[in-house]
């Protein structure tokens, strides 16, 4: 510890709302996925940014949306439904095309993860934020914690990225 540095705080959230939490984002992924019971889940959200330049204010506008990410090792599927902060309505399920992904990689310092596409592809890839959120928080879906479920999302990514290694894809460096 330096002279000016801070011991970070300990994140506080309600255990018993977040696992009501984590059975209500169950409960609505098998809704949008008939077997959703065969899929592994985290909670993950993705940002983007608009920045407007007006007369007088330039505005930035930062938009969040939640996801339901289900992922099964058998057959290398991910899935991803987007529900609202209130998890009161979900989206059809959007099946990610796995054989268009061509790197698998984490930011530890972001908690992001990133699915990376093929050149040519429509879209450049899936940035997906799987951080823990608390009971203050003003952005995210308030009590996520997941500890458990994110390490068990990395070893899947890890997994991944042995596969696409196989298949003749260089992978960025591996730092969890």
């Amino acid at each position: 510890m330096g002279l000016f540095s801070k011991k970070p705080k300990e994140l506080e959230y309600d255990a018993e709302e977040c696992r009501s939490k984590k059975a209500r984002m169950r409960d609505m992924f098998n809704e949008a996925v008939s077997d959703g019971d065969s899929y592994e889940l985290i909670h993950a959200t993705q940002t983007s940014t608009k920045f407007e330049h007006g007369f007088v204010f330039d505005t930035n506008t930062t938009t969040f949306y939640h996801y339901i990410v289900g992922y099964r090792k058998s057959d290398w599927k991910v899935v991803m439904v987007q529900i609202d902060r209130e998890l009161t309505a979900h989206s059809d399920a959007l099946y990610i095309e796995m054989d268009k992904v061509v790197e698998a990689h984490y930011n530890p310092k972001y908690f992001q993860v990133c699915l990376t596409y093929v050149k040519g592809y429509p879209s450049y890839g899936e940035i997906l934020n799987i951080g823990d959120t608390g009971s203050e928080t003003v952005a995210g879906i308030p009590n996520t914690v997941q500890p458990e479920e994110r390490e068990a999302f990395l070893d899947f990514i890890e997994s991944l990225r042995g596969r696409l290694e196989q298949q003749g894809y260089k992978q960025e460096k591996w730092k969890r």
